[in-house]
């Protein structure tokens, strides 16, 4: 589930980038100054779930892979 929540925030942080650099004119200031810091955020806690996932599901397959071999350590 984290994987999937930071890979919906980091999508979610492109699309924000690409939409504060496509607006148009008159609201182009404001866009890239709500739009901006946005993504940021978005791709940091993205970056921070799918890392803690990626670390979390490693670990998990170790302890899996351990409690399987050794069956007699639980």
């Amino acid at each position: 589930m984290r994987m999937i929540s930071g890979t919906l925030l980091l999508l979610g942080a492109e699309q924000a980038f690409s939409h504060s650099l496509s607006i148009g004119f008159p609201n182009s200031q404001l866009a890239q100054e709500v739009l901006f810091p946005a993504s940021l955020l978005m791709l940091i806690l993205g970056l921070i779930l799918m890392s803690w996932g990626l670390i979390a599901g490693e670990f998990n397959a170790k302890k899996c892979e351990k409690e399987k071999t050794h069956p007699a350590q639980q």
